[in-house]
């Protein structure tokens, strides 16, 4: 039986991803590089500063420093959150679904700590989890388990016990790479992503958690 509830943050209490989106394009046009969509999906759960390395290595520029677009990046991202970033459907009554259950709770995100702040203060959702952990300062970012694993130590209880809430693929590869179960809510444009597969219950919104009978 789980005994902790580890949720991601991007996608997952936040509807931040076209935001990411919105941000990553802005940002990585002023420095001449021709970015899109399609481009944002593949490196979509991955830490910022390993998103602008990977990118980096596939089209260089040289009028900024990857560490220069790294905050551009982070600061265009954490301004459109606080002016416009809404909470995704079912996120507080998934939440008290599972402290009334005798879960703990624990954020675990890619997101740098200071647009985790930024978030739980939009949101009203400070206090909301006994543990919260950026893999900012990690040695690994998702989809390496690190930070679910490190995030099961501070909680108190064996990975196997744990079960994470993902949007991104890498986020799930992750939470099974950590032996954990996984709940998998993948955007629309996701849904039919066949890697999905690998996680153990795949969902369309927090809402619908109750109807999987967790115990």
């Amino acid at each position: 039986m789980s005994k902790a509830v580890i949720y991601d943050m991007d996608g997952v209490i936040i509807n931040s991803e076209p935001l990411w989106r919105e941000a990553l394009i802005h940002c990585f046009n002023q420095v001449g590089f021709d970015f899109s969509q399609d481009k944002c999906r593949v490196t979509q759960g991955m830490r910022l500063i390993e998103v602008v390395e990977y990118w980096y290595k596939e089209q260089p520029w040289d009028n900024k420093t990857i560490e220069e677009v790294d905050q551009d990046i982070l600061q265009k991202v954490t301004e459109l959150i606080l002016e416009k970033g809404l909470e995704m459907e079912g996120v507080n009554q998934s939440i008290q679904y599972f402290k009334n259950k005798g879960y703990k709770v624990a954020l675990a995100s890619s997101s740098a700590t200071s647009l985790i702040n930024a978030v739980l203060t939009k949101l009203h959702l400070k206090g909301s989890f006994e543990v919260v952990n950026s893999a900012e300062n990690l040695a690994f970012g998702k989809p390496h388990p690190e930070i679910f694993i490190k995030t099961a130590e501070e909680l108190g209880v064996k990975p196997i016990d744990c079960l994470v809430i993902e949007d991104s693929f890498h986020g799930v590869l992750a939470g099974k790479a950590a032996i954990m179960k996984v709940i998998a809510i993948p955007d629309e444009e996701a849904k039919n992503d066949n890697r999905f597969c690998i996680a153990d219950y795949k969902l369309n919104s927090l809402s619908e958690i109750e109807t999987l009978g967790i115990e």
